[in-house]
């Protein structure tokens, strides 16, 4: 069985899942309900994230036992799917959600031997060995990331889609790098989010059978993208160079960066849920949600491929370092205090 045969199955189970899960979240309540922050209108199943991580493992089972290298990340997937499911239903605290964000991280470090040992020549230096750091600081990204792709799960296709393009160049990395294992999972897991996309995306043809991910879909996703950011960075053969997945990473990176400081400036805590997110400020600027999602994918996907690019035309990992920190500043500025900017379209408006 082919990758992508494989990938075409894990899409058409993600889906089948979704419309078949569509009665029983509402019978037991594992659904969205609009109010508050949330306003989305009608109630929306939260079985996206369960549809595609059942999709995802039953595509990949007849492969299992050649994939003994990526037995942690699939225990730790599935550890991560059983508590979003528990949360989507109301059942864990934000303490023990975290908590064991910190587990898989941990199990990815210490079980797998799976951690950041360097981070490249970001100086012109040498490469900035971590040493004693690497696993601290592996546990500190890796649960940053996974928040920083659940805050911006907050309208229809944004999350996951841009995690799909995240994953769409960690897939072409696999490729170029020779890795069978990792090359499989990434276009597999491509599949099943196709799946749950085609019922998350905001287009005309999804009908009644709108879903969301839920917290299962955005830890599950978030370890996903940490763990390959890692594996393809650090490897002993080809590797890519850490400073690209910055670029790679680069919307969920700079809003995760943007939002964190703000908070921490008007002395609120830096996880306190808000509409302040970087598509929440679009859609006040008047852009719609698809518009919105259309605009981030495509900055996200640009940023990935200046990077992708640069690197294979030989642009030192200093300068792709420099030019990164340069487009974060340009983004923290635009976007760290966008009150006037927002009263401004307003005014125009009245």
């Amino acid at each position: 069985m082919t990758f992508f045969v494989q990938s075409l199955l894990a899409f058409l189970l993600t889906a089948l899942l979704i419309v078949w899960m569509r009665r029983p979240a509402y019978r037991f309540g594992l659904v969205d309900d609009p109010g508050g922050r949330k306003r989305h209108g009608d109630s929306v199943p939260l079985t996206g994230g369960i549809s595609l991580t059942l999709g995802f493992f039953s595509a990949l089972a007849l492969s299992l036992p050649a994939l003994t290298n990526h037995l942690v990340l699939l225990v730790a997937m599935a550890l991560l799917a059983l508590i979003g499911v528990l949360d989507d239903l109301g059942e864990v605290s934000p303490r023990s959600k975290l908590g064991i964000q910190i587990v898989a991280a941990v199990l990815m470090t210490s079980w797998a031997n799976h951690f950041l040992v360097h981070l490249g020549d970001l100086f012109g230096r040498g490469d900035i060995e971590l040493n004693n750091w690497g696993i601290p600081l592996t546990v500190f990204a890796t649960v940053a990331l996974i928040n920083g792709i659940n805050m911006l799960d907050g309208v229809d296709g944004l999350a996951g889609g841009l995690v799909f393009v995240i994953l769409v160049f960690f897939a072409g990395f696999a490729w170029w790098a020779g890795d069978v294992g990792s090359l499989k999972i990434l276009v597999v897991l491509l599949g099943a989010l196709g799946g749950f996309l085609l019922f998350n995306l905001p287009h005309p043809w999804r009908g009644q059978r709108r879903t969301f991910m839920g917290d299962t879909g955005s830890l599950v996703l978030g370890f996903v993208v940490a763990w390959f950011s890692i594996e393809l960075t650090q490897g002993y053969g080809e590797a890519v160079p850490p400073v690209v997945m910055l670029w790679v990473t680069g919307i969920v990176l700079f809003d995760l960066f943007t939002v964190t400081i703000r908070r921490v400036l008007r002395r609120r805590d830096p996880a306190a849920p808000d509409r302040a997110h970087i598509h929440h400020l679009l859609l006040r600027r008047g852009l719609s949600p698809a518009r919105t999602v259309a605009l981030l994918l495509a900055a996200n996907l640009a940023m990935g491929a200046i990077g992708t690019i640069a690197w294979a035309a030989g642009v030192p990992e200093t300068w792709l370092f420099a030019s990164y920190v340069a487009a974060g500043l340009g983004y923290l500025g635009l976007f760290l205090f966008p009150a006037r900017l927002i009263r401004r379209k307003r005014t125009a408006s009245a």
